[in-house]
This record gives C-alpha cells, sequence and structure tokens, in this order.
C-alpha cells in the first residue's frame, strides 16, 4: 500500500508540477496540497515567483531514483535526468548550476531569480547534492560542476580562503585542476578574509570524493582531505573539539560605535566571538571555536557540525572504503569528544561551551553583537534526531563501540526503547514508538542493517506507519492533514521507499539520504507584515489551513 501511495504521490508531480508555461522538465519545489497551486516566493516589490530551485530537489529527485529501481518504472528516473540536463544545458560559462539558498529559476519566466538582498550568488550550505546521479546523466557537465564549484567558492588557493558564496562566470581551468599545490605550513587558525564555514567547507569535501569515486582523479580526493585536515588541525589541542570555520576573520576596519548600525556585526571588523566575548573568556572566545547556537531562530549550531557534516563525512569515508581511512578517523575522534564533553546523556541535551569544554549553561551574553542580545542566556539544546542518524551511522561505519553508548542514550530519549548498550543486536526496542520523522526511521534502518537484529526492522515498520498516518492526506505527504503545503523535498517519502525496501531485501535500491540542507533565504514580502527576512522552511511550509 505504502508503495502504491509513493508512486501515486510521484506520478501527480510528475504529471501536474513540471513547468506548464513553457514545457521544460523543470519541478515547481512544493505545492499548496488543499488549492493545488504551486508554492511561491513573494519578492519585496510584489512579483510573486514560482520558484525551481535545483538545491531544495535532490530528495525528490532520490524518491525517483529509487521509485524506477523498486518497481522496474524507469519513468521517475528519467524525469529526475531530464530535469538534470536542462540545468546542464544551461550551465553558466563555468559549469556551475543555478543553486543554492538565494538563487533559483523562476518558473514563470524561465528566467534566475532570486531575494535582492543576497545577489543570486551561488551558495553551499549542507547540500551534498545527488552527485551519482549526475554522473550518470552527463560525466562531463558533473565534472566540470565539481571543479566550478570549488572555483568559484575558493578565492584564494594558496592560503585556502572560501566563502559559501561563490560567483557565477568564474573561469575555471579543467585540465589539471586538482594539481593545484597545497601548503602544508598553513598557520592554524590564520586570519582570512573568507569564512571557512563547516556548511560550506564539508560540501567542498563531499564534492570531491565524489570526483575521486567516479573519475579516479587522486589530486581530488588528495583536495578532499586537505580540506578537512584544515578543520581537524584547527581543533581545541586539549579536548578535541570544534571547529566551525579554520581561519579567523581578518580585521579591515574599525567597527561602528552604534549597535544598530546594519554592519555592526558584519566580520569586517575581526572574529566576532572576540569582539562579543573576549573580555570575559579570553583567546578561546574565537568563531572556530564557538559550540553554542546563535539565537533561537538559528537554523543551525553544533550540530551541523557534529550532525549533517559528519554524517556526509562518515558516509563518504564509507564509500570510499579504505581510502576514506583518513576522513572515517578524523571525523570518529570528533564525534567521541563531542560525547565526552558535550552530550548530557541524562538529559539527551547538548551543553553551550566553548571548544575548551567548558560548560556554559547560564551564562548570560554579556554584550550585543553576532551571537545574540545582551542578557541572552546560553541554554542546553535538546537533541536532534540528525545527532541519533549520524552516531549510529559512525558507529555502523567505522565498527567503534566507543559510539555506541551514546547511541543507545538518544534512542532510548527518542522513545526507541533500551537498545542494550552491551549487545547491540538484543534490543528491547519500544514498537509503541510515538516517532515519526524521517531522520529517526534512516537511523534505525542503519542499525537494523548492521546487526540484523529483526526487532530493529519491526521498530522501523512502526516508524513508518506512523509517518504514514501522521503524512498521508490529499494524496500528499505533508506534516499534517492541516498543514497546507508539501515540500517536494521532505525526507518522508524517501525514508518511506528506504523502510519499503529494506523489508523486501532491497536496501541498496534506494540511494542514500544525504541531507535536508535545500531551502531559500532572504527578503520576502509576508501578507500582514510586510518585508521580511525568511526562510521558506520556517515560514512557508509550516503554515496550517485556518478552519
Amino acid at each position: 500500500m505504502v508503495l502504491d501511495y509513493l508512486c501515486g504521490y510521484a506520478d501527480r508531480i510528475l504529471s501536474q508540477y513540471r513547468d506548464p508555461y513553457h514545457g521544460t522538465p523543470l519541478f515547481f519545489d512544493g505545492a499548496d496540497s488543499f488549492s493545488g497551486r504551486p508554492v511561491t516566493w513573494k519578492n519585496v516589490d510584489g512579483t510573486d515567483w514560482e520558484p525551481s530551485n535545483l538545491a531544495s530537489q535532490q530528495n525528490l529527485f532520490r524518491l525517483l531514483s529509487a521509485l524506477s529501481a523498486l518497481t522496474g518504472n524507469g519513468d521517475y528516473k528519467n524525469a529526475a535526468q531530464a530535469a538534470l540536463r536542462w540545468h546542464f544545458d544551461h550551465a553558466d560559462s563555468s559549469g556551475l548550476l543555478r543553486w543554492g539558498g538565494h538563487s533559483f529559476i523562476d518558473l514563470k519566466t524561465l528566467q534566475p531569480a532570486g531575494p535582492e538582498n543576497k545577489n543570486m550568488v551561488h551558495e553551499l550550505k549542507h547540500h551534498y547534492p545527488f552527485y551519482e546521479l549526475m554522473y550518470e546523466t552527463d560525466a562531463k557537465a558533473t565534472s566540470k560542476l565539481i571543479k566550478a564549484i570549488w572555483n568559484s567558492h575558493i578565492f584564494n588557493w594558496d592560503t585556502v580562503e572560501l566563502s559559501r558564496h561563490g560567483d557565477y562566470g568564474k573561469p575555471t581551468v579543467e585540465q589539471g585542476f586538482w594539481d593545484q599545490p597545497r601548503r602544508e605550513d598553513l598557520e592554524v587558525l590564520r586570519e582570512a578574509k573568507g569564512l571557512s564555514f563547516v556548511n560550506v567547507g564539508n560540501d567542498l569535501i563531499y564534492a570531491a570524493c565524489q570526483a575521486y569515486l567516479a573519475e579516479h582523479d587522486q589530486g581530488a580526493l588528495n583536495w578532499a582531505e586537505f580540506m578537512s585536515w584544515q578543520y581537524v588541525r584547527s581543533r581545541y589541542p586539549h579536548t578535541g573539539l570544534g571547529c566551525y570555520q579554520f581561519n579567523r576573520p581578518t580585521k579591515r576596519e574599525e567597527p561602528p560605535t552604534d549597535e544598530n548600525d546594519p554592519q555592526y556585526t558584519f566580520s569586517y571588523y575581526g572574529d566576532r566571538a572576540q569582539r562579543q566575548f573576549g573580555p570575559e573568556y579570553g583567546a578561546v572566545a574565537m568563531e572556530a571555536w564557538v559550540l553554542f547556537k546563535m539565537d533561537e531562530e538559528a537554523l543551525n549550531g553544533p550540530q551541523g557540525i557534529y550532525g549533517d557534516a559528519s554524517l556526509a563525512q562518515v558516509s563518504m569515508a564509507r564509500q570510499l572504503g579504505e581510502c576514506g581511512r583518513k576522513l572515517m578517523d578524523w571525523t570518529v575522534s570528533g564525534l567521541e569528544a563531542y560525547a565526552r564533553y558535550a552530550y548530557d546523556p541524562q538529559t539527551n541535551e547538548i551543553k553551550p561551551m566553548f571548544a575548551d569544554g567548558k560548560d556554559l549553561t547560564g551564562h548570560k551574553v554579556p554584550r550585543y553583537g553576532y551571537y545574540g542580545q545582551k542578557g541572552w542566556e546560553l541554554r542546553r539544546e535538546k537533541i536532534a534526531p540528525i545527532m541519533l542518524l549520524t552516531y549510529a551511522t559512525a558507529w555502523a561505519a567505522s565498527g567503534k563501540a566507543t559510539l555506541w553508548p551514546a547511541v543507545v542514550a538518544m534512542a532510548g530519549h527518542f522513545g526507541l526503547g533500551d537498545w542494550n548498550a552491551d549487545n547491540p543486536a538484543k534490543p528491547q526496542a519500544n514498537l509503541a514508538t510515538t516517532a515519526s520523522d524521517a531522520v529517526t526511521l534512516f537511523a534505525v534502518l542503519e542499525v537494523a542493517r548492521t546487526t540484523g537484529a529483526t526487532q530493529y526492522l519491526d521498530l522501523a515498520k512502526a516508524i513508518g506507519a506512523n509517518i504514514f498516518r501522521q503524512r498521508a492526506h490529499r494524496g500528499w505527504l505533508v506534516p499534517s492533514s492541516q498543514h497546507m503545503y508539501c515540500r517536494f523535498d521532505d525526507a518522508e517519502p524517501l525514508a518511506l521507499a528506504a523502510l519499503y525496501a529494506a523489508e523486501q531485501g532491497r536496501a541498496d535500491a534506494v540511494p542514500a539520504f544525504r541531507s535536508q540542507g535545500g531551502y531559500i533565504h532572504g527578503d520576502a514580502l509576508l501578507p500582514g507584515i510586510g518585508k521580511k527576512n525568511i526562510t521558506d522552511i520556517k515560514f512557508i511550509y509550516p503554515q496550517q489551513c485556518v478552519a
């Protein structure tokens, strides 16, 4: 029944939610599950855009590929590949595709669009694209794309200065691209203009590893390891914690004295953590070593390092096999350190801290700055399911028993039962669990596959039944019966396909989950509010129908 529903869901998207204006194979990002209209983004000038954001369609493409494998109907995968071919055919001169949170295709005009305050740049942020399908669709274009991504986001190869925002049209010399020299004498936590956030650096690492797997170019793997090493060598020496970025922002100007200046928190004025916390916390207060969320509205925090980024890295290391040993060992050692210092297994919370490991719970932000308002209290944060999936995957892929106690503690707090700290193959799973999200289901399937214990698969079936009961409405898969919008990139359809495949003994038929990183971010015009800086995943897709 579930497979039939998934096929019906996909059939509707294929038949009704591809470009109706120009006949291209491009997909809308989502639909109003009541009216059937595509999701729109209202620009600040009042223009209604109908986004087709390739970065927000990678789970959809994985689902379509899975459905073709499970049903033998190639139409699903062919539709995803047709969209990719269109993008490859319309890549910019460097090979870049229209991509990220600040730039997409407006299907009404078939032109690039994006929130005006973000300048329509190319952006990476925990995306981990479906490169396998890209290579299968057009290997030459994908190879060129990955080189263009690296070249666009690195603006000084000598010092490895990078940015999550890349420029389109930057010339890329493909021949010998990965042979560029790597400096081994770079200063740890050196000053640089760029902000080497892990959510871009790890996307670069992932892309280069995929290039190595597909093209067997040792230079690509060498650069992936070199980039990863920049983060590892910048961890706090005594704890092995961190880091969110491997450089300190260069101070280029004196900061404004007026806190209301819109540029007050910009990185032009030096390390923002040191400006805000340095007088009280000393040298450890630097951006690289911040391990707490900026504020309640922050989309990510330390769980971006130890969740999204670590999941991608251990998954990639697993694919690389022995060639991924360094990546695996580095990632696992980081996860071990985080479990030791930051994770409280009694409460399933992580402690706010700098990378020295000191618990800052209850500390007040001493002054206004990048990390929040003066007086804002640093609080413990509940573990998200991505952490369970990451630790479970790292345990399974590395065989490191040291990670299992954290997996057991997290599973217990998520209502999944006692997974047995002494013997993973003999759990007491809670088959009456109320868990109903995709990431938790992926975690249970990972452990089921590793141990072979039937209780985990039974638990996965229970979670899958909860997901289906909660989300299957009006032929769509939405967060609840009252939610208006179906986001085509939500991971639940892929998770249900993965569960079905596992039940059939065909787990390899479904592409592995990597991320829910796709979203649009920038200024929009909201009804009754006016101009507001938003993300679609927080302000559009959560909307519910008011009876």
